[in-house]
């Protein structure tokens, strides 16, 4: 059974998202996170984790949505982060992708983010996104705050960069980007990290794999996260299913066992 440690449950795309949870044990999936990017979708994901054992979610503001974030907002982000069925603080973090991107404004947010990771007592899931230098220095400015970890979620540097994060603590998450016919660089990258260090996700509706590339993603396709791991690595496909699922237990670790 695999662990889609990265989903947008909450997504219109999906319609409130029971079709995917009812069948989740036929698709082969032990658990999912449903991952916030505002307040509006980090209580819907609480709410859909309460009413479903095997669903579990992450709470943040994601960087293009910070600037909406309020004091009150902040204030409600930690209530929820301590309900037994959140996580995660996240998702959070820096995004340089449109022209009219305010920075100063992402890392004011970022830096409250900080701080309700710290408070909450939570691992972290980053975002970022043609930032890496920027958020490299702000995490390792930081690290005294992230006493349990996180994760770069949908992991898009270098392999120093990946590296670089298993050295301060963090785990290493891959969506079906992998499996893109421009991946070349993955190879190499998953070789090279430990595999008490690698998870996988779906980032659903998005980044949907082959075959389904330009179609709705669904966490059921994180399967061909673990099978494009197992033929980079050489192993077995059941193999990259257990320490994966494993490394989810660890990292999320208010997450029940199966």
């Amino acid at each position: 059974m695999l662990i889609d440690t990265h989903a947008h449950l909450t997504d219109g795309e999906f319609g409130g998202a029971k079709d995917i949870i009812d069948n989740m044990k036929a698709d082969g999936l032990e658990r999912i996170i449903s991952v916030g990017y505002d307040l509006e979708s980090s209580e819907g994901s609480l709410k859909l984790s309460e009413q479903n054992q095997a669903v579990y979610c992450a709470v943040g503001y994601h960087p293009s949505e910070i600037g909406r974030m309020t004091d009150d907002g902040l204030d409600k982000l930690f209530a929820l982060s301590k309900n037994e069925k959140c996580v995660a603080i996240g998702e959070i973090g820096l995004d340089y992708h449109y022209p009219d991107t305010n920075k100063p404004v992402q890392h004011d947010g970022l830096d409250k983010m900080f701080e309700l990771a710290e408070n909450s007592g939570l691992p972290v899931i980053f975002h970022i996104r043609e930032a890496d230098g920027d958020m490299m220095k702000k995490v390792k400015d930081n690290i005294g705050k992230f006493k349990v970890g996180g994760v770069v979620h949908c992991f898009s540097g270098s392999k120093e960069t990946a590296l670089e994060y298993i050295k301060l603590g963090f785990y290493v998450s891959f969506t079906g980007v992998i499996s893109f016919r421009n991946a070349e660089k993955f190879p190499e990258i998953i070789k090279a990290l430990p595999r008490d260090r690698i998870l996988i996700e779906t980032d659903c509706p998005y980044l949907a794999p082959p075959p389904h590339r330009g179609e709705i993603n669904y966490p059921k396709y994180v399967k061909y996260q673990a099978e494009r791991i197992a033929d980079i690595l050489g192993e077995k496909v059941g193999e990259v299913e257990r320490f994966t699922t494993e490394n989810a237990y660890r990292l999320f670790a208010k997450m029940k066992r199966a």
